[in-house]
């Protein structure tokens, strides 16, 4: 697999769990402020979806900064040209 599809690969992953995460991160506030649940998930089935799910994004950021990091060192030059 050529590095451009795993890097798509690898940021349409991305994408999808921190759409997960900011759903779950929206439950948790109004489970919180309401007392009832989200979707049909308690408080702490929330907690346990994001107790994967944060990690699990952790994870791809490591590797997606690895993977990315000679194109972020070069914008990061252009950006403190002066």
């Amino acid at each position: 697999m050529n590095m451009v599809k795993v890097r798509a690969v690898l940021s349409t992953t991305l994408l999808a769990v921190f759409i997960g995460v900011l759903f779950v991160t929206v439950g948790v506030f109004y489970t919180t402020k309401t007392g009832h649940p989200f979707f049909g998930m308690t408080k702490p089935q929330l907690f346990k979806i994001r107790n994967v799910l944060g990690p699990l994004m952790n994870a791809l950021i490591i590797v997606h900064l690895t993977i990315n990091w000679g194109m972020y060192t070069r914008e990061l030059k252009v950006l403190f040209r002066r």
